[in-house]
């Protein structure tokens, strides 16, 4: 088989068994992909797109896209719609999602809010990228290029003027797929956990440091961990450190270049055994905000 066989089987031997969620290291400033309850928090319209190209160098290592257009409806709700590419070797994922959020309590400063949403993902197989010595080997179905199975996700998103708190699931359905063979799981839900905390330099007020953590499970027992640290330059410039899971590290910087407009980029090398086998990896976002509604204003997002 090529090269992009040969990767996959090296992603199993670290214990990945699946990036069944694409991986983004710019969430810290939407977490509307990950978290459905998230995008009615602020009262506006936002327009964000997100590109990721993982390990640049490796055949067949991932490449995520991400657009999502939501806004608030009203002074209580949210809604809007995502879509995801996200390429792994011979596996193409095309995602569609429609959330919808409720602001259950909203008063001085705290909100808590609640999440749902619903779509489909279509799974493609491009067989042509496998050089194989057998054609005919029982496990492997040729025919079995491509199927879509529906999607439901729910959240919890908890926000004040100093901290956040959030809980997910954005893709609750297993997908069990039977190509007449066999019967496997190609997907097992995910669970999020993130908050964070945003405090002032007591020498520069014009510094803010905030920490945060986003913690994904599994339950078949895959568990990994964010630890960030970021510091707000200016009300302008955010800059950051992302520690994930003990095998990668990250920095990524946000800068407010307009009133409405914020560019992201993110970098990101493994610090085990692909370490020298790589170029990084590398995002880019372009998060763009608008206030059409006469129910919608500028609000700065810290979180």
């Amino acid at each position: 088989m090529r090269s992009t066989v040969l990767f996959l089987l090296f992603l199993l031997a670290l214990g990945g068994k699946a990036q069944q969620d694409p991986l983004y290291n710019l969430y810290f400033y939407n977490q509307g992909m990950i978290n459905p309850a998230y995008v009615g928090i602020y009262k506006d319209v936002t327009v964000n797109l997100i590109s990721r190209k993982q390990w640049i160098g490796i055949d067949g290592a991932p490449l995520t896209n991400f657009l999502s257009v939501t806004s608030s409806l009203g002074y209580r709700f949210g809604t809007g719609g995502m879509l995801v590419s996200d390429q792994l070797g011979i596996n193409q994922n095309f995602e569609f999602q429609l959330p919808f959020s409720f602001n259950v309590i909203e008063s001085n400063g705290f909100i808590l809010a609640l999440g749902v949403q619903g779509g489909i993902i279509n799974y493609r197989y491009d067989y042509t990228k496998l050089n194989l010595e057998y054609l005919d080997d029982e496990d492997l179905n040729l025919n079995l290029t491509q199927y879509t199975k529906p999607n439901f996700g729910a959240g919890i998103f908890i926000k004040t003027d100093k901290f956040y708190f959030g809980a997910s699931s954005p893709r609750i359905l297993n997908v069990d797929v039977n190509d007449g063979l066999v019967s496997s799981t190609r997907y097992l839900r995910h669970f999020y956990f993130s908050g964070g905390v945003l405090l002032n330099n007591s020498f520069d007020s014009k510094v803010r440091i905030k920490p945060s953590f986003l913690l994904r499970m599994v339950p078949d027992g895959n568990i990994a961990l964010d630890a960030n640290l970021h510091a707000l330059f200016m009300e302008t410039l955010w800059i950051g450190l992302t520690v994930r899971n003990l095998s990668a590290v990250g920095i990524n910087t946000q800068i407010q270049i307009s009133q409405r407009t914020r560019i992201g980029y993110g970098f990101e090398l493994p610090v085990n055994a692909l370490l020298t086998r790589n170029y990084g990896t590398h995002e880019l976002s372009i998060l763009i905000e608008f206030s059409p509604l006469g129910t919608q204003h500028k609000i700065f997002r810290y979180f």
